[in-house]
């Protein structure tokens, strides 16, 4: 048999990106699992299914063994039967999210330098802020 008509030899245990699809321009994709309707947040949330057609697997393996429903890409992910699916969302909005969630991330570490509880106030018993203060040193 000549090596024009073998595949790719992977040995096996070699690690795989069985998941990893080519990027869009001007978009962010995501495997989604469709667990407690998240699926369904994430629609409402900006996102959209990527069709079949329109999913480019970095791993030629995992474009032959794709478990499509519908016009809609999903993968089998668990052996319970559930299954993710690839969403895409502008950049634009989902450099908004990440924003969002800097700015929670960083309100909660304004509130824990200078003690503050959950309700913006430093805890009654004393337990939030030490005698000595709290520093918090960057990286």
């Amino acid at each position: 048999m000549s090596g024009n008509n073998r595949n790719k030899r992977v040995p096996l245990g070699a690690p795989r990106l069985r998941l990893a699809v080519k990027g869009k321009q001007g978009y962010k994709r995501r495997w989604i699992n469709d667990r407690d309707g998240r699926v369904q947040r994430a629609i409402e949330g900006g996102y959209r299914l990527v069709a079949k057609d329109g999913a480019e697997f970095k791993d030629d393996d995992a474009a032959n063994r794709n478990d499509s429903l519908g016009d809609a890409m999903s993968k089998l992910v668990d052996s319970d039967g559930t299954k993710a699916y690839l969403m895409e969302i502008s950049t634009a909005m989902y450099t908004s999210d990440q924003m969002l969630k800097q700015k929670h991330i960083d309100e909660t570490e304004d509130a824990l330098r200078v003690g503050a509880d959950s309700h913006g106030k430093a805890g009654s018993d004393g337990r939030y802020v030490p005698k000595e203060g709290i520093k918090i040193k960057q990286g």
